[in-house]
């Protein structure tokens, strides 16, 4: 059951690389070109059905359509189903988005909305000038805020055709700014004309133009005939998507092969001994920007070199200088430390005033939650509700129940070992007697074993900077200390 609390970050990650592949699916019928040079006279008004490979195996669909609608613009939507297989389960996962574009192809506003086993996600934003309005809805609890934005902004989904509209030549690329609904993240969107290939599809060899789509950082090669039609996409870690029929897109997918925990999981060499029993691990680790370490720096984790990038880590505590308080206790909207359910949850947890909090709090969490590998992006309030979940339950109900009896809280995401691997992972990190400690509520570790590996720190905002270092990270053990 242990190897089950470490998935949901792994799962995540997926889910937003899946999105990508999915959001760029749109606008790909038979709409009437010049050619893809100089571009789209009309948009298509037809559904567009795609299988979703990995490594070469299905496990799932997604079909997207666009509705024209004159002077108002267009209005693009995409509707995709999933099979995968994490912690040794079998889980399903649907989402759906849909976004109101200008007959510029900008933003005028979206929903989206992810539905497991166990959660459901439901987001709506509505721009107006440069100014996006964001409601965060999770069962009966609905939560809103604004994000500044610029005004020329584009929806990830709408970039392709925005692109076939105005024609890209071979060679050439297009810069845009754009928001993805599903991670909340704006960052510029680079579209560059390959030329074309020789592509074998569904048996067929057909040849085609070759579009990179970037976002973040992150790779989509598109390819499309001269008339407009997406035949195939492909995007990192060996997921693709293919253009087909609905009856061959909705026949019953493949039994996944892969179990996502262990196909992204990171074997040590040579192997960790007693990963609970360290006292000082040092690694070399490649495949990751070094970068990201030297701003996580601290007691505990130290980079002790830079190229090639080496890190000592400790159970050491780190002295809080210059403490942010109000971001270390502010509530958003998966870190619900204000609602009131989270507030009259403290008194059934704390028995007794400020005596040892974080380790009391520690073992509760790990009490309270079942043990169950979930896809979700939920807040405190559903995950106290529900009761299930892995290590983003567990940080996100630990982070809200702590900031609320106002411990200053952060999170750290990245990587941790267990039975032979590191697995990415997320925990708490708490302030304790002028001292950050890190705490994990997963596996009742109080503090957190030496295996932890920071690589990222937030509220899950900016969790898809981790997608390109995904099958990437290699570790080597330079020595273990116990």
């Amino acid at each position: 059951m242990l190897r089950r609390s470490y998935t949901a970050v792994i799962v995540l990650l997926w889910l937003l690389l899946v999105g990508r592949l999915v959001y760029t699916t749109y606008f790909q019928g038979a709409g009437s070109y010049v050619s893809l040079e100089t571009g789209l006279k009309e948009l298509p008004d037809e559904s567009e059905w795609m299988n979703i490979f990995h490594d070469g195996k299905k496990m799932g669909y997604a079909v997207s359509t666009i509705e024209n609608r004159g002077a108002e613009g267009y209005k693009v939507k995409s509707s995709s189903h999933l099979t995968l297989v994490f912690g040794g389960l079998d889980s399903e996962v649907h989402l759906e988005s849909s976004a109101i574009i200008d007959t510029l192809f900008m933003l005028q506003s979206f929903t989206f909305w992810m539905q497991s086993q166990e959660y459901s996600t439901h987001v709506e934003g509505e721009k107006t000038g440069s100014t996006m309005i964001l409601k965060f809805i999770q069962d009966s609890d609905t939560s809103i805020t604004s994000l500044e934005v610029p005004e020329d902004l584009y929806t990830y989904s709408a970039i392709q055709p925005m692109v076939a509209s105005k024609g890209i030549e071979p060679g050439q690329t297009i810069k845009v700014p754009a928001y993805d609904p599903m991670s909340n993240e704006m960052a510029d969107v680079f579209v560059t004309h390959e030329g074309k290939e020789l592509q074998e599809v569904a048996g067929e060899n057909l040849i085609l133009n070759k579009l990179k789509v970037e976002f973040k950082g992150i790779p989509s090669i598109l390819y499309l005939d001269d008339n407009g039609l997406t035949y195939r996409e492909e995007t990192i870690m060996g997921m693709t998507m293919e253009r087909t029929t609905p009856e061959e897109a909705l026949a019953e997918v493949q039994a996944p092969e892969v179990d996502l925990l262990s196909g992204f999981s990171i074997k040590p060499v040579p192997p960790i001994r007693e990963s609970g029993k360290l006292e000082v691990l040092k690694l070399e680790i490649s495949g990751i920007d070094a970068s990201g370490f030297l701003a996580l720096q601290s007691n505990r984790q130290k980079v002790i070199r830079a190229e090639p990038l080496q890190l000592e880590l400790s159970q050491a505590s780190t002295e809080i200088i210059d403490p942010d308080n109000e971001r270390y206790l502010r509530a958003t909207e998966m870190i619900q430390s204000k609602h009131p359910e989270i507030v009259r949850q403290l008194p059934r947890i704390f028995k007794y005033p400020e005596i040892e909090d974080s380790r009391i709090l520690t073992e509760w969490v790990y009490n309270y939650l079942e043990k169950r590998p979930v896809a979700s992006i939920s807040g405190a309030v559903d995950i106290l509700r529900q009761g299930v979940g892995d290590c983003t339950e567990h940080t996100t109900l630990f982070t809200s129940l702590s900031r609320a009896r106002g411990i200053p809280t952060k999170i750290h995401i990245g990587l941790v070992h267990l039975q032979g691997r590191f697995l990415f992972h997320a925990w708490p990190v708490v302030a304790i007697n002028g001292q950050w400690v890190d705490v994990d509520p997963s596996l009742n570790q109080f503090p957190a074993d030496v295996t932890h590996i920071a690589l990222l720190e937030g509220d899950f905002e900016n969790l898809s900077n981790l997608i390109p270092a995904l099958g990437n990270i290699a570790i080597n053990v330079i020595s273990q200390q116990y």
